[in-house]
């Protein structure tokens, strides 16, 4: 974000002018607030930022060097990747605001700040996307259409009330997306009053999403505005000679008020409030931010986070990206939040933030009093919190980076495996083969580098051979590799992985040496007895699967598999389905699922016997008959 703060002026050397095609868009950009969308030579999103003027804004970006210093402006270090801009026009900056957080959730942009959390504590979970929503604890705070609350310091209590809150209120405990665990049928918690049965239709969405709403009043320490709900709603019962709905209504109030006077430091309540603060270190080009959180004037959590892609960012807009990114999906919001500097538009997040949480939320700077000391304190918690990551960083002490150090000490390998790249073969005799690549960094998968693979020149069922293909396919593109190249295919790995055993390492290590790819690491891991095959053990080794760096490989492989297997299906489904049983009267989307779910490849579907095609789930007689005579005329 651009800023209007004297900090630490400084020029960039070399800034290279504008492509021709950014030059023609920028004089008819609008001058109205709004969002402008950075994008590379390849069209990916790559910065994401908002504007009170579009056009002088996204121009500051490319004066000429020798015309205008740069004021921290986080984007100076790459303009000369920005190949195209977009933007949206907005009626005021506060939708603009809205809309850049927005866009940067779902874009992930390279060169906005990122920020992770260190995952200390949980989050209580709704999926407010869903037409029956769920109520579940998480530390995963990047579900989509998932709102949050919390951090919760104490996870026992906390369980504990979501199942009284369960209780209360009957929601559904299964975990897909559409209510039921069994299509039609309730499961055992509707019969023993756990759930209400929204799955068959025993309670209507709007009586449902009732219930949601007292729940998240509940987490809001809203309980006041709950009972006085309920008791109107009690009386109304009452009043309509509804005895029995009203009594259900009285023992849930009791439970309420129950709940919210043995628990009040875990949830919210009118007396809280949180502080943030941060520290930047200037050699790693990341920053740590601090936040603590109090309710009823106790210090109930206290949460750090680490930001990266803060170059040539001052504290104040580190603290701005940082409020626009945490308190997006998070819904039990305190009404202040206490700040060490001013930052720009801090007004505008206020505004923002009061109206996306139906309440009035202010952001301050302490002077004087208790408020200030407690700053000082958060301050120095994220000095100390950078100053222990960096220490992390440069000896690698960490819990996947000491694994990863013991594999390489027990299969001899030249590298310690930060980056592996693990491949697997799927086909079911010569259909639909094909591969994939699974990709983990630093013990962890990164699934927006996965890759899949057909095979295009083996013919029958030759796993070596294929994996010989996808191995030359992939290799290619190290051969002429360089550093500068941001993409997948063309980072080198560490350690490569094959799905096999003896005979795909050797395919894959003779590869290596034929392209003269030095540098990377090979093994095969066989299923079954999960053999590894390497250099120093040609033969196989049988490690403890116990150990943890072999839960890292096993985890690779099967991501691998898992991925190939998906692809393989994909396609198979969507021969079966386009190609074969296409215009056959009567097989409708429906009733192509039952038959694909019975036969794994098209051989088997057009030889299979006409009793065979009678047994399937929801195919009748005649629909046996059109489909059999369709692979027999």
């Amino acid at each position: 974000m651009d800023t209007k703060s004297n900090n630490s002026i400084r020029q960039v050397p070399g800034e290279k002018k504008a492509k021709p095609e950014i030059r023609n868009i920028l004089p008819i950009l609008p001058k109205q607030p709004g969002v402008y969308i950075f994008k590379d030579s390849r069209g990916r999103v790559i910065y994401v930022g908002k504007a009170q003027s579009l056009r002088e804004r996204v121009k500051s970006y490319f004066q000429n060097n020798d015309s205008v210093n740069y004021i921290n402006h986080p984007i100076s270090f790459f303009t000369d990747k920005i190949s195209s801009i977009d933007y949206i026009v907005t009626d005021n900056e506060v939708e603009a605001l809205v809309l850049e957080s927005n866009l940067i959730k779902k874009n992930r942009p390279k060169y906005n700040i990122s920020l992770k959390d260190d995952k200390s504590y949980p989050y209580i979970a709704i999926t407010e996307n869903e037409k029956f929503p769920r109520v579940f604890m998480t530390r995963n705070r990047n579900l989509k259409g998932a709102k949050y609350f919390g951090p919760y310091t104490n996870v026992k209590p906390v369980k504990e009330i979501l199942g009284s809150l369960r209780k209360i209120f009957k929601l559904r405990d299964c975990k897909k997306s559409k209510p039921g665990k069994v299509k039609g049928t309730v499961c055992l918690n509707y019969h023993i009053n756990l759930c209400s049965g929204p799955c068959a239709g025993k309670i209507a969405e709007e009586a449902y999403r009732r219930n949601i709403d007292y729940i998240k009043m509940f987490l809001k320490g809203s309980d006041k505005t709950i009972i006085e709900n309920m008791k109107a709603e009690m009386i109304r019962h009452a009043s309509n000679k509804e005895f029995e709905d009203a009594a259900i209504l009285r023992e849930k109030i009791e439970w309420i008020n129950e709940l919210h006077v043995n628990q009040k430091i875990f949830f919210g309540s009118e007396d809280t409030w949180e502080v943030l603060s941060s520290s930047k270190d200037e050699d790693t080009e990341m920053a740590a931010v601090s936040l603590f959180s109090y309710k009823e004037g106790e210090l109930s959590s206290i949460n750090n986070f680490i930001i990266s892609n803060c170059k040539f960012m001052a504290e104040n807009e580190i603290l701005a990206g940082f409020l626009k990114s945490f308190y997006i999906d998070i819904d039990n919001v305190p009404s202040k939040i206490f700040i060490p500097i001013e930052i720009e538009d801090m007004e505008l997040i206020s505004e923002w933030l009061s109206e996306s949480k139906d309440k009035k939320i202010e952001i301050k700077v302490p002077k004087i009093g208790e408020k200030k000391k407690i700053i000082g304190m958060v301050t120095k918690n994220a000095i100390l919190y950078l100053e222990k990551k960096k220490f992390e960083k440069d000896i690698g002490y960490s819990k996947p980076y000491k694994d990863l150090s013991n594999l390489k000490g027990i299969l001899g390998l030249k590298n310690i495996p930060k980056h592996i790249e693990c491949f697997d073969i799927s086909n079911i005799g010569s259909s639909f083969a094909v591969g994939s690549m699974a990709v983990f960094i630093n013990g962890s998968p990164l699934t927006s580098n996965y890759r899949h693979f057909k095979i295009r020149t083996v013919n029958g069922q030759d796993d070596v051979a294929m994996m010989e293909e996808i191995l030359r396919r992939r290799l290619r593109y190290l051969e002429n590799w360089s550093v500068n190249i941001e993409d997948s295919f063309y980072i080198k790995p560490d350690l490569i992985i094959v799905d096999g055993g003896k005979a795909q390492f050797n395919i894959a290590r003779n590869l290596l040496e034929t392209k003269q790819l030095s540098g990377i690491d090979v093994i095969s891991l066989a299923k079954k007895e999960e053999t590894i095959f390497c250099s120093k053990f040609e033969n196989g080794i049988n490690p403890d699967i116990a150990n943890n760096y072999m839960k890292i490989i096993i985890r690779a492989r099967d991501e691998a598999h898992r991925f190939a297997v998906s692809y393989h299906k994909k396609l198979r489904d969507g021969y079966m389905t386009h190609s074969i049983l296409d215009g056959i009267k009567g097989i409708g989307e429906k009733k192509r699922g039952h038959i694909m779910e019975k036969f794994n490849t098209a051989e088997e579907l057009r030889t299979c016997r006409l009793e065979d095609l009678i047994k399937i789930k929801g195919i009748t007689y005649k629909d046996a008959i059109n489909i059999y005579n369709s692979f027999h005329k």
